[in-house]
């Protein structure tokens, strides 16, 4: 399934399931996972990955606002680099917005196309499948694309 909304286009595996959406704020998120994700969530998919059972695999892209010192391209948003391939030992509870038992999870902030994100990857099961699941997190993060943003946010 190919998503495209937003300046961010992704292609999803078979059975994955995903959505781009934007909120009041006028900044962009996508919420992608092999299982069932909520529809009322939050930027970090709480309530999704609440829901996620062994095996399951999340990724959240949050796209932040410039302006109150936030500028794209420096700080905490200065790496130009969207992972491509994610390293497992970057997995740890400690990475999790809402650790939860079972889950590992990392987070990377980046600036692509002028726009500040933060990609944030959940991962739930044993250290055993973690590979298999990489695997499959990388290959989805390969097809995403980002494009300049023509958001209201631009004019500030």
């Amino acid at each position: 399934m190919r998503l495209d909304a937003h300046g961010i286009e992704i292609e999803l595996p078979k059975g994955w399931s995903g959505r781009l959406f934007i909120r009041a704020h006028g900044v962009a998120t996508l919420h992608a996972g092999n299982f069932t994700l909520a529809l009322q969530d939050g930027e970090f998919g709480d309530r999704s990955t609440g829901a996620m059972g062994d095996g399951a695999m999340f990724i959240a892209l949050t796209e932040y606002r410039p302006g109150a010192g936030l500028v794209p391209g420096t700080g905490l948003f200065s790496s130009k680099r969207l992972p491509r391939r994610l390293d497992p030992t970057s997995l740890k509870t400690a990475g999790l917005a809402h650790p939860r038992p079972g889950q590992a999870g990392t987070q990377h902030f980046f600036t692509a196309s002028g726009r500040p994100f933060c990609l944030y990857i959940v991962v739930a099961g044993g250290r055993s499948i973690r590979g298999r699941q990489l695997a499959h997190i990388d290959h989805v993060l390969a097809t995403l694309r980002i494009r300049p943003s023509t958001g209201p946010y631009e004019r500030l």
